[in-house]
């Protein structure tokens, strides 16, 4: 694939340039723009709200609350908060404007805002996921030649949304919003990609008796490292999202051995493969073979 396109191009123009080269994508993925529209009048929206609260209680014209700590709390959190949730609100709408994915065997071509980049699946070296919708579902590999891969349908109801950054080996990344048409397809599909390519190398470095990185949380054939602590595979229960939580679980206890920022994780899909297979290589000592 062409990696780059060096002048600000035409959309309509590029893509019937990079389909003339390749042929018909398997996909195409563009801006909704009904998805952007909403989220970037609410985020107004709440912005408007925010400086009218301010407006109101610094010019005198609503009181300050006398004797309640609650509606303090609340006031000066809609006052603080509100307009910093507004501006994500729009920025994250406006970001995602005029932007078209192409999806081909081979990887993906983005195109945003006049460039053109390549993503081809094997150069790609990590996947995160930010704000993941609280009922994605882990679906878990049938066949030897299938994936992890967390399932997106409920990102397009998620009023922040949900953004999976790709990061290509030479450092260079993209950032797909779920204002994106199809955008539980694509989040499969990158995953899916990404993890028959990652998964193999990953796993070989682990049997060779190295550490894996996957943000907060390592592991090696030793366990699972979170800080300063191990656990030891034999005494793993679970390795589990909760609401934005990844929570270490430890066979016998009822609170979590550990708990990691799920938007911090990088290539999550993949460290559940690890997990499952590092369980299933344990030998009768419960250390790996």
């Amino acid at each position: 694939m062409d990696d780059e396109f060096a002048k600000p191009r035409n959309a309509e123009n590029d893509l019937a340039e990079i389909i003339a080269r390749l042929g018909e994508p398997e996909a195409t993925y563009r801006t909704n723009m009904q998805s952007v529209a909403w989220r970037f009048s609410l985020g107004v929206l709440i912005v408007v709200l925010a400086g009218i609260l301010h407006y109101l209680m610094w010019s005198g014209a609503v009181g300050w609350p006398k004797g309640s700590i609650k509606l303090w709390i609340v006031i000066v959190g809609a006052m603080l908060i509100g307009p910093g949730l507004g501006i994500y609100l729009i920025t994250f709408a406006v970001r995602g404007m005029k932007l078209w994915v192409l999806a081909y065997p081979t990887g993906l071509f983005v195109w945003h805002r006049g460039r053109v980049v390549g993503f081809p699946w094997d150069e790609i070296r990590a996947v995160q996921i930010v704000g993941m919708p609280d009922k994605a579902i882990l679906s878990y590999p049938v066949e030897p030649d299938e994936s992890f891969w967390f399932e997106l349908l409920k990102s397009r109801r998620r009023v922040f949304g949900t953004t999976i950054t790709l990061t290509r080996g030479d450092g260079e990344q993209i950032s797909l919003p779920s204002t994106l048409t199809d955008f539980a397809d694509l989040g499969k599909r990158a995953q899916e990609q990404t993890y028959r390519r990652l998964f193999p190398g990953m796993w070989a470095e682990f049997q060779d008796g190295r550490t894996l990185e996957f943000g907060a949380l390592k592991c090696d054939a030793g366990g699972i490292i979170v800080g300063k602590k191990r656990l030891p595979w034999a005494e793993l229960e679970a390795v589990v999202r909760e609401s934005d939580k990844l929570e270490v679980r430890q066979i016998g206890k009822t609170r979590a051995w550990a708990k990691c920022e799920l938007n911090g994780m990088v290539n999550l899909h993949v460290l559940m493969g690890v997990v499952a297979a590092a369980r299933l290589a344990l030998g009768p000592d419960g250390t790996q073979r």
